[in-house]
């Protein structure tokens, strides 16, 4: 899709573009079969949110074959989605998910904070000048994107205050967003501080053999407990 964007590859290349999908979308769609005649559940496979994505990532060309819709063409980034299979698998990942919960509360606090600040800052600014002459700021979600940019410090100069009042207002809203970046940026290093902890502890517990009786740690090759010599295997 991006070669296709440069210049008129989609147009120079269309024949080459054209089988190299082809190829890829069936090579897509006989594993898909095959999987599913395999399958001992049929709905419970079609309905599973990864399976779908497996179905998203061919279907769409042989969709555009039969409809000539080139807007689905899009659809062929679901294919990406499919990596998420291959990082399931990796622990780390399950650590990072599993640390993630433990701390939705302090992400869901910071998100929270961040849009009533949104709001008030957005609402203010556009009762301010939503009468003045000339103004972009012509209505509430306007003004909710113009306050989102602020926060996020992007600052695309499309629109602003005009009045000196309400750009030193402005520029306040740019000095909050880096304390809120930074709050989450806390909890962030908390989860992977949390994440350490984890694999530490699993790497222990290879390492050693706990005790059943005494509780002592003993080498993983240890048949015996080198405290109390319970039987250990």
């Amino acid at each position: 899709m991006i070669f296709e964007s440069i210049w008129n590859n989609e147009i120079k290349y269309y024949k080459q573009l054209f089988f190299i999908d082809a190829f890829i979308s069936s090579v897509f769609a006989i594993e898909y079969y095959y999987r599913i005649s395999r399958a001992k559940n049929k709905v419970k496979f079609i309905i599973n949110p990864m399976r779908i994505i497996d179905l998203l990532s061919f279907l769409p060309f042989f969709l555009w074959i039969i409809a000539i819709w080139d807007f689905l063409k899009i659809l062929r980034l679901f294919r990406i989605f499919r990596i998420l299979r291959v990082i399931k698998k990796i622990p780390l990942t399950n650590d990072f998910v599993k640390a993630l919960k433990d701390y939705r509360e302090e992400y869901k606090a910071v998100f929270i904070l961040f849009v009533i600040i949104l709001f008030i800052g957005s609402f203010f600014v556009y009762f301010a000048e939503k009468d003045v002459v000339n103004t972009k700021f012509t209505n509430i979600p306007i003004t909710l994107w113009w306050g989102l940019v602020t926060m996020s410090t992007v600052w695309f100069w499309d629109m602003y205050p005009t009045t000196n009042l309400w750009r030193l207002f402005a520029s306040s809203l740019v000095f909050l967003w880096p304390l809120l970046y930074w709050l989450a940026s806390a909890i962030t290093i908390m989860v992977f501080s949390e994440i350490v902890r984890n694999h530490e502890t699993k790497i222990n517990n290879k390492r050693w053999k706990k005790c059943p009786r005494c509780g002592e740690k003993n080498p993983r090759i240890a048949n015996y407990c080198m405290k109390c010599w319970k039987n250990l295997s």
